[in-house]
């Protein structure tokens, strides 16, 4: 083939983890000869692989999209059989065979090396008669590709650190990228940073699981020098007209972080309005089987202190938990009144059994009389965002499948 389609399903909720990959994918041997068609609608990826002979669809998929995820992919099937289709993200680290009949090559964990290889076989003309799970046999090194693809002229937020230590109970981060943290170090972001400032783009944005891990060897210790040496630099990147945002989505910060020396340097050198906290429930029963590794108290601590220096304050939370009972919802719904009072907002999610947890099959509590009021009340006053409600839904939607396969 002259050419490889590369058919790019670049929703607003994979463009991340999509441009991570193309990052590492434009240092692959055959580069040029890669034609990256970006799909944003579902329309566009159906369209583009009616209009190609032959290509390989590239696609992240997240658990509450799942479903929706394999219809697209079958009517692609449908469309034209020569496309090969490739997935990966943290559904399919989770439950590889369950795309198994929709896709050709199926990715767990990280993917950057393993797209490259991929890529490779596409475009050797592998055959393959079953689909192929494939694992990575080694960490990546951030340091090794770009955060996203700027030979396209794509570009976004920087992964700075990846892999999380804490490992908490509902959350698939640990599984997808491990336990030990892995750093981008500082010239690799600082020549990010000059890139971006070439076009003009100086609001800088991160990812990482706990922006004020960076530079920690365990990810659980923090480095403020490494912290404060990192914003520095960028700020002498991108000016006094350069904006930093730090500490919110998706560089939420775990409470115990915040201390009097951590955050006057994010005061210092960022320009984050709102800082956004894990805190997911009121009861340190909860807290304590969800393997948080901090208290409710710590939480308040975190978000009086962070007022105290100017910031607003948006705090996590879950509802719904497994073995969540009366008490434990009452300690939230206190919780949550301590914080309103220091003008801070709730960011609402309910909880989801996620496939690859420790919580995968456990049931979600139901969401009691007095408490759903309050999260009504709130959200009218305007303290409280987020989809609760819909993944609620969800989540007695994937109770009822789980009860019937």
């Amino acid at each position: 083939m002259d050419f490889l389609p590369l058919l790019v399903f670049y929703s607003s909720r994979h463009k991340n983890s999509l441009n991570a990959l193309l990052g590492a994918l434009q240092n692959h041997s055959e580069w040029n000869r890669i034609r990256v068609l970006f799909c944003t609608r579902e329309s566009e990826l159906l369209r583009h692989t009616a209009d190609n002979k032959y290509g390989l669809i590239l696609m992240s998929v997240m658990t509450p999209d799942s479903e929706i995820s394999q219809s697209l992919l079958k009517q692609c099937r449908t469309l034209n059989s020569q496309i090969k289709i490739c997935v990966g993200g943290p559904h399919i680290t989770a439950l590889p065979l369950s795309f198994q009949d929709c896709a050709d090559w199926l990715v767990v964990g990280e993917a950057e090396d393993t797209l490259q290889d991929i890529i490779s076989r596409t475009f050797e003309g592998v055959s393959l008669s079953s689909p192929r799970v494939c694992r990575p046999t080694h960490r990546v090194v951030l340091d090794r590709c770009f955060p996203s693809p700027i030979k396209l002229g794509k570009y976004g937020f920087i992964e700075i650190t990846r892999g999380c230590p804490h490992g908490c109970h509902f959350c698939q981060t640990s599984r997808l990228f491990g336990t030990d943290v892995r750093h981008r170090s500082q010239e690799a972001i600082f020549e990010y940073c000059r890139e971006m400032a070439k076009k003009k783009m100086t609001d800088i944005r991160f990812i990482t699981p706990n922006g004020l891990e960076y530079g920690s060897l365990d990810g659980r210790s923090m480095n403020l020098n490494s912290i404060f040496q990192l914003l520095e630099g960028i700020k002498k990147i991108i000016g006094k007209p350069g904006r930093i945002f730090f500490g919110s989505f998706p560089s939420e910060i775990r409470p115990e972080c915040i201390t009097p020396e951590s955050i006057q340097i994010l005061r210092e050198f960022t320009d984050s309005q709102t800082l956004v906290i894990g805190g997911q429930s009121g009861s340190n029963r909860m807290l304590a089987r969800l393997h948080r590794g901090h208290t409710w108290e710590q939480v308040l601590s975190a978000a009086e202190l962070s007022v105290q220096y100017g910031f607003k304050v948006a705090v996590d939370y879950i509802f719904g938990l497994p073995d969540e009972n009366e008490e434990d919802q009452k300690a939230t719904l206190d919780s949550m009144q301590q914080l309103i009072k220091l003008g801070a907002t709730i960011h609402a999610h309910s909880f989801l059994p996620l496939p690859g947890t420790q919580l995968a099959d456990a049931h979600p509590s139901p969401i009691m009389p007095f408490l759903r009021r309050f999260l009504g009340m709130i959200a009218r006053d305007g303290f409280l965002f987020g989809q609760w409600q819909t993944q609620e839904k969800l989540a007695l939607k994937m109770r009822r499948e789980s009860l019937c396969s």
